[in-house]
C-alpha cells in the first residue's frame, strides 16, 4: 500500500506567489497533485521535483492535508467539486491558501466531516510567517507542517479575520501616504538618497519601538521637545511655504485629537 503522505494539493491559476510551496519539506512531504489537467499537475510536479499528478480527487485520499490554492473565483466551483467526490472526510483537512476568503466558502466541506482553515502569508523580510484562521484540527496540522520548516504560524480565533485585515491596513497601507508626504518634506529640506530613507527608517523603527512598549502616554514627538510657541510657528511657517504637507499634518493632528485623549497630548498642540 502507498505510504500515506501528509500533503496533497489542489491547485489551479499562477502558483509563483504561494510561499507555503516554497518551504523546505515540500519535496519530501507533497503527495497527489490535482489541477484542471494531468499535464498541469505533472508540470508543476517536475517543477517542484515533489509530488505526483492525479486524474480525480478522490486520489487526494493518500494524503492527511489538502492544500487549495485556486483563485477566488474559482473556489467556489473546486469546493463544490471535491464535495461531490468520493472522499472519505472524516480525518482529511482542507486549508485554503494565500486568499483573503474565509472559512465560510469552506462549509460545504466540514458538512461531509473534513476541518478546515485558511492561510495568508505575513508580507516581511520573514518569508516563513503566517497567519491561520479556521477550526482547531486543520490549524494544528498546519501549524506542525509550518513549524517542521522552521516557521511560525499565528493562530487567530475563529471568525475574526477581518482584524487581521484591519491590522494589516492601518500598518501597510493606510500610512503610505504619510510616509510619502514625510519623504517630500525630508526632500525639501535637503536631505535625498541614501540618507533619506536611513532617517525615514530610524523614525519608523522609533515609533513601532514606542508603541510596542507602551510609551503612548508620551505621544507628540517633536512636540514634546519644544515650546508651545514653537509649535505654533512651525506649523504657520510649514503652511505657508508648503500647504499641502502642512494640510495633512493639521489632519492628523485632528484626527489624533479624537484617538489620544487630551491629557496625554502636549499642553497646546491641537491647537490648530
Amino acid at each position: 500500500m502507498k505510504k500515506r503522505l501528509p500533503l496533497g494539493l489542489v491547485v489551479e491559476g499562477s502558483s509563483s506567489n504561494f510561499a507555503l510551496l516554497r518551504l523546505p519539506t515540500v519535496p519530501e512531504e507533497l503527495g497527489p497533485i490535482k489541477s484542471a489537467t494531468v499535464r498541469v499537475a505533472r508540470r508543476l510536479s517536475n517543477f517542484l521535483k515533489a509530488g505526483y499528478a492525479v486524474s480525480q480527487y478522490e486520489d487526494l485520499q493518500a494524503a492527511r492535508l489538502i492544500l487549495l490554492r485556486v483563485p477566488d473565483s474559482a473556489v467556489k466551483r473546486v469546493v463544490d467539486e471535491i464535495q461531490h467526490s468520493e472522499l472519505s472526510f472524516k480525518d482529511l483537512s482542507f486549508l485554503l491558501c494565500e486568499t483573503w476568503l474565509t472559512t465560510d466558502v469552506l462549509q460545504p466541506l466540514v458538512e461531509r466531516g473534513a476541518s478546515v482553515a485558511t492561510a495568508v502569508s505575513v508580507p516581511s523580510s520573514r518569508e516563513k510567517w503566517f497567519v491561520v484562521e479556521g477550526q482547531l484540527p486543520a490549524m494544528r496540522q498546519v501549524r506542525h507542517f509550518i513549524e517542521r520548516n522552521e516557521g511560525k504560524a499565528f493562530e487567530i480565533r475563529h471568525g475574526t479575520k477581518q482584524l487581521y485585515f484591519a491590522a494589516r491596513l492601518l500598518t501597510t497601507a493606510l500610512p503610505l501616504p504619510l510616509f510619502f508626504d514625510a519623504q517630500q518634506a525630508l526632500r525639501a529640506s535637503g536631505i535625498t538618497g541614501n540618507h533619506l530613507y536611513a532617517l525615514l527608517n530610524e523614525m519608523a523603527s522609533e515609533m513601532f519601538r514606542s508603541s510596542v512598549s507602551g510609551a503612548r502616554m508620551n505621544w507628540g514627538g517633536p512636540l514634546t521637545e519644544c515650546s508651545e510657541e514653537t509649535v505654533s510657528n512651525y506649523l504657520a511657517a510649514l503652511r505657508g511655504s508648503h500647504p499641502q504637507i502642512a494640510q495633512t499634518v493639521d489632519e492628523q493632528l485632528i484626527w489624533a485629537r479624537r484617538k489620544i485623549p487630551a491629557q496625554r497630548l502636549p499642553a497646546g498642540a491641537l491647537d490648530l
